[in-house]
């Protein structure tokens, strides 16, 4: 079974979202920033006077929840594909300034994570930062020993 694009993942994560915002309002303030892809170095340098940032989260949910001020998800493929250090930066950046937000590998993951935010599910939210934190280590571990 051939695995999916980011951009497939990102379309049917949306889709699913389109289904069930009547059931579930806050949904209607999920967003995703467009901030990947190539770019001529005009338009690049141009996005970046504008304000935009490398490793950004691909997805914003900004609807305060419990102890957390918003959601935030970097989404990758199911397969073959991880967070850049820009990436895990900006991760761990939300985490520390009390946003619930995590790597999440596909569209189900990341509507399940959703769901745990928007449903205040605290053990499932936890879940997913605690993950996402392990793998940042692990990556940084990986840097420094490619270092030493």
């Amino acid at each position: 079974m051939r695995v999916m694009t980011e951009g497939e993942e990102q379309e049917m994560l949306m889709q699913v979202i389109e289904i069930h915002k009547g059931r579930c309002p806050e949904l209607e303030m999920l967003f995703h920033v467009p901030n990947e892809g190539k770019r001529t170095r005009y338009a690049g340098g141009k996005l970046k006077k504008e304000g935009m940032k490398t490793g950004v989260p691909d997805l914003f949910l900004d609807v305060p929840k419990g102890r957390y001020h918003g959601l935030r998800i970097e989404l990758k493929r199911q397969k073959g594909n991880k967070a850049t250090e820009d990436q895990r930066q900006w991760i761990i950046k939300y985490i520390s300034h009390g946003y619930a937000a995590a790597v999440c590998y596909g569209w189900e993951e990341a509507w399940q994570f959703i769901r745990a935010y928007v449903g205040e599910n605290q053990k499932m939210i936890n879940n997913y930062i605690d993950r996402t934190m392990k793998e940042i280590k692990e990556a940084w571990q990986n840097a420094v020993k490619k270092n030493d």
